[in-house]
């Protein structure tokens, strides 16, 4: 569950986002960059006393976007450089670098590594999540570099999962939101079925305007693979108590601590390069990726929760953390 927002009934965590605003536009050079830098550091990791290897881990974030959601006045554009190197829960001393909420479905970052991840048997590369206590499981997809130009301008491959092949997961899925005309009013959304809706806070604010990241756009627009509902509530509308159901997401997901692919020293979940899909689901052979890109894959307003927000502090070759 969002590491900014309550997790259960009875536990209320707050996160403040650190930075000033600045520019993380799509592949241009403002874009946060560590990729020059490709000689190996070591560092001490707090879970097992050892040194990791820097090289392991996002060295580049291409593309930021924040879907509409409870935390779009902090989530600065430069929280997207947080995405880089080694999560500050593994360093010596912890460092203040914060996670990074994605927002309501189909916002999502872009990241790169200095090297290319090969295809092994097994599981090549983890997605850190940090003790995510519940899920808000994020859909991640991989791109070769193969045209070898150091852009994330290829063919996304999204990685299945446990619910690839649930009725309830659509895939090419698209949701446009609509920012508000006043600051009394929700921010509305239609998607590619044909529904409408409004995204209606749950907790901490009246209305959703204040969720609207962009002021200078009138609309969002977000595609990608939506999963099913993650929660529904066991009590009642005055008592609610939001739990996961039961027999979903077990792998292939970001931000899913409930997963078989968890990874508790690293706290993180893994995944295999193998489970690489096409646009149609069908399988996509890939000797090695450049590129990940992690995108929340619940659209659903949970009560009090309000949205379910994936939320992430990177990603690392599983190779050079062994």
């Amino acid at each position: 569950m969002d590491k900014l927002k309550p997790k259960f009934l009875s536990v209320v965590l707050a996160f403040v986002f650190l930075g000033a605003m600045v520019s993380c536009s799509k592949y241009d050079d403002t874009a946060s960059d560590l990729s020059t830098n490709t000689n190996t550091h070591r560092t001490t990791n707090t879970k097992n006393k050892t040194t990791l290897d820097t090289s392991a881990f996002i060295t580049k974030v291409y593309d930021y976007v924040y879907a509409p959601g409870q935390y779009a006045s902090v989530a600065f554009s430069n929280s997207a450089s947080n995405f880089i190197g080694i999560p500050g829960y593994l360093t010596v001393p912890t460092t203040t670098k914060t996670v990074i909420s994605l927002g309501s479905w189909g916002g999502y970052i872009v990241g790169g590594f200095n090297h290319n991840i090969t295809n092994v048997s097994g599981n090549d590369f983890i997605v850190l999540c940090g003790s995510s206590s519940a899920p808000e499981p994020g859909i991640v997809y991989v791109m070769e570099d193969t045209n070898g130009n150091g852009l994330p301008d290829d063919t996304w491959y999204e990685l299945k999962g446990s619910e690839s092949a649930n009725a309830s997961t659509y895939r090419n899925y698209t949701v446009t939101y609509y920012k508000t005309k006043s600051d009394s009013a929700n921010v509305t959304w239609k998607d590619s079925k044909g529904n409408t809706g409004s995204l209606v806070p749950g907790y901490g604010s009246t209305y959703s305007s204040g969720w609207w990241k962009y002021p200078l756009k009138d609309s969002l627009v977000f595609t990608g693979t939506r999963l099913p509902d993650a929660y529904y509530n066991s009590g009642s509308s005055t008592k609610q108590n939001w739990v996961v159901y039961s027999g979903l997401f077990t792998w292939g997901y970001a931000e899913n601590a409930n997963g078989t692919d968890y990874n508790t020293t690293y706290m993180g979940n893994e995944f295999d390069i193998s489970n690489a899909v096409d646009a149609s689901g069908n399988a996509v052979k890939l000797n090695s990726i450049r590129f990940i890109k992690v995108q929340t894959g619940i659209f659903q307003q949970a009560g009090w929760l309000n949205e379910i927000s994936t939320e992430v502090y990177g990603a690392a070759d599983l190779s050079r953390l062994k």
